[in-house]
Parts: C-alpha cells; sequence; structure tokens
C-alpha cells in the first residue's frame, strides 16, 4: 500500500508527523507537504505564479504552493498512484462550514476528485489545552481502520475531527459519523486606524443538535462524509449552495 501525506500547517508540523508514524505501518509512505503554514487557504492552488519543490530526502518533499497544490504535484507531476491520500492532522478544528476553508480539507478533496479515497484528520483544543500527539496518532489509526472498508463515492472524502485534548484521554471516548453543521461562523471584527482584525470565539460558533459541532465540542469524534457531488435519480450533479443542480 502507498500512501500520500500532506497537510496544511507545513511540512515540519507535529500533526504531520503523528500521521506518518501510523502510515508507515500500513505500507509506504511519500510526505509533499506545504513548506511553511497555509491554513486558510481552502481549494485555492497554484496556476500562473512558479512553484518550488525541495526534496528533503528520498520520500519527503516540501513544496511552496497550497495543500491542494501538494496533491497535485504529487499525482501528475511526480506520478505517484497512492492508495489513500491523508491529510493532516491540523492543529485546531474542522467542522461545519470549516471545510470550505480548510487548507487540510481541501487536499482531501482534490485527492478525491482525482478518484484516490482520503481522509482529512483535525484536532479541536480549546484554550490551554496541550495536545497529545500520540493519543491522537492511535485516535487517527483507529478511525482509519474502522472507515478504510467503506465505500465513498466519486468526490466524496472523510473529514475526521478529535475532540479537546481532555475528552481524548476518555477511555469510553465515541466515534460518531455525522452530518456537518450548516450554521455560519460567528463573525466579528475590531477595527483600529482603519485597519480590521478578524475575532471570534471558535468554542461559542453557532451549532445545531447532533452535528458534527455540537458532537466534537462535547467530547466526541466525529466522522462526516463529505460530498463533492450529489446524487440523483438523474444522475449525478454538482452541489450548490442552493441545492440547485448544473
Amino acid at each position: 500500500m502507498l500512501i500520500l501525506l500532506t497537510n496544511d500547517d507545513g511540512v515540519n508540523a507535529p500533526g504531520l508527523q503523528a500521521l506518518e508514524l501510523f502510515a508507515q505501518q500500513l505500507g509506504d509512505v511519500v510526505v509533499i507537504a506545504p513548506d511553511g503554514p497555509r491554513s486558510g487557504f481552502s481549494h485555492s492552488v497554484t496556476m500562473y505564479d512558479s512553484m518550488e519543490l525541495n526534496q528533503l530526502d528520498p520520500a519527503r518533499f516540501a513544496c511552496s504552493g497550497t495543500p491542494a497544490d501538494c496533491v497535485r504535484v504529487g499525482l501528475k507531476h511526480l506520478g505517484l498512484k497512492p492508495d489513500w491520500v491523508l491529510s493532516g492532522v491540523n492543529l485546531g478544528a474542522n467542522l461545519g462550514v470549516d471545510v470550505y476553508m480548510s487548507g487540510t480539507a481541501a487536499a482531501a478533496r482534490e485527492a478525491a476528485i482525482m478518484g484516490i479515497p482520503a481522509f482529512a484528520f483535525s484536532h479541536y483544543y480549546s484554550n490551554g489545552s496541550v495536545v497529545n500527539w500520540d493519543i491522537a496518532r492511535e485516535a487517527c489509526e483507529t478511525v482509519f481502520r474502522d472507515y478504510e472498508g467503506q465505500s465513498l463515492s466519486h468526490g466524496e472524502f472523510w473529514n475526521v475531527n478529535l475532540p479537546d485534548p481532555q475528552r481524548l484521554l476518555n477511555s469510553e471516548v465515541q466515534t460518531l459519523e455525522v452530518a456537518p453543521d450548516p450554521s455560519p461562523l460567528t463573525l466579528a471584527y475590531l477595527e483600529e486606524g482603519g485597519v480590521l482584525q478578524y475575532k471570534s470565539h471558535y468554542h461559542e460558533r453557532p451549532r445545531l443538535a447532533g452535528l458534527d459541532v455540537q458532537q466534537c465540542l462535547d467530547g466526541a469524534i466525529t466522522v462526516s462524509r463529505i460530498p463533492l457531488f450529489e446524487q440523483t435519480k438523474n444522475g449525478t450533479h454538482l452541489k450548490t449552495r442552493n441545492n440547485e443542480t448544473s
């Protein structure tokens, strides 16, 4: 088995190192990750500027592009044919509408578009919490082994969020497959001298009962099937904001 790893926190991020440790138990691993943080880059890709690709060792590359670029470079430039693409583990949750802004999720989505099954792994943490990456690695491995045999439609990927580190220590922590919460993020800005700074408290974001935001913040590991396309009786259609088809 060949596993392609990437993230949006950068090639030296501890979450990526944790993911690599368990991926090495599955088979051969190639890491292609941004050369620095690319959080919040969503599904942006580099088309009109050049990129640098530096080979750090035989199976590890640092790319100056985005997380989605890293997947593209691996599949189309290096010619890799991975069985899985794993993205993360992101330091911070990617729940609900976060998946539209997350570079972690975008890397998994890019893989899914190209027909490669993928997971995006993220780890929620509250103020003052310290992530135990060994425990996070074990949780990601358990989720992967539980879900790797489930089929994904073209364009779908698994979005996984681990709860706060203290919650993850609970031996009875649940893993729940739930839908992503469509509630908008809390938006507030501090203005000073004509300069705006985004201010928000992630834990206080709106949420709907039973969906991923509430379940993860309440202490569960959440797993969501994220579709790019909508299956209808007339075929496959691209999902749009108003649930229209095109």
